[in-house]
Formats: C-alpha cells, sequence, structure tokens
C-alpha cells in the first residue's frame, strides 16, 4: 500500500515540476522575443531622428506625396533640398516610406521581411493620415522607428 503512494506522489511531483518548467520556458522565449523586438523597433534615438525629418521634410516638399499611394517609398530624389542624402547618412537611414495610416492589406511581396514584421507591429490606435517609417541600418542590422503625420 505504501509503495503505490509514493508512486503516485512521485508521478504528481514530476507532472508538477514539468508543468512549471514549460510554463516558465514559453514566458522566457516570448521575454526574449520581446526584448529584441523592442531593440530593432522604436528606438528612441531614432524616434528623435525621425521627427526631426519629418518636420525638415514639412518644409521642403512632403505634403506633394499625400494621396499618391498607400506606400509610398522616399528617396533623395523626390526632394528639391541638396542636403538630403548627407542628411540620411547622418542617420544612417536606408529607406524612408510614407504610409496611409491603419493600412492593413497591401502586398507584401515587395517589401522586406524586417519591414513587414515591423509593420504588423504597429498599433491602430493613433489618429494619425500617415506614418513616415525610416528603416535604419546600424551595425549590420535594421532598425525601424516610425511616427505620424497629419495632412493639414
Amino acid at each position: 500500500m505504501k509503495r503505490g503512494f509514493a508512486l503516485l506522489e512521485t508521478i504528481i511531483v514530476i507532472t508538477f515540476v514539468t508543468v512549471s518548467l514549460l510554463l516558465l520556458y514559453g514566458t522566457f522565449t516570448s521575454l526574449i522575443e520581446n526584448k529584441e523586438k523592442n531593440i530593432l523597433y522604436d528606438d528612441a534615438s531614432n524616434i528623435y531622428e525621425m521627427y526631426y525629418l519629418k518636420e525638415y521634410l514639412e518644409l521642403n516638399g512632403l505634403d506633394q506625396y499625400f494621396g499618391v499611394g498607400n506606400i509610398i517609398q522616399l528617396s533623395c530624389d523626390d526632394f528639391s533640398f541638396a542636403s538630403c542624402s548627407s542628411l540620411f547618412d547622418k542617420v544612417s537611414l536606408e529607406k524612408l516610406y510614407l504610409v496611409s495610416y491603419g493600412l492593413r492589406d497591401y502586398n507584401q511581396e515587395n517589401f522586406s521581411s524586417t519591414f513587414n514584421r515591423y509593420y504588423q507591429s504597429l498599433s491602430n490606435n493613433y489618429d494619425y493620415d500617415y506614418l513616415l517609417i525610416g528603416e535604419f541600418f546600424v551595425e549590420d542590422v535594421y532598425h525601424y522607428a516610425s511616427i505620424g503625420v497629419n495632412v493639414s
């Protein structure tokens, strides 16, 4: 009688420990994934750079691209000021996108997988007409930041 109880007790303890370890593993893997996402997405310095870049581009013809398409990739050729390429290089900006806010259906094949992951991670809780999304290439890794733009 006592041996059966000890076996049952051991099985219950092993089951409890296994379930606890599985729950901890699930929690830690999601924490690690979120930490990696937070490092690559919306870094404070990149958000500040996007803010000042947005302010500068609004003074130099950003409004001409409102209503042109859902996602537009902008380059220095699209703006008339001469220091554009040096500005992009200074902040390590690889690509700049103007995206209609709230867009969820778009052709993902035209964009990199890292851009698609970043765009899908964005919230829909803001009242902006467009998002200006910057793709920064720092230390061989793509970082992203975005800032809202309203049509004035």
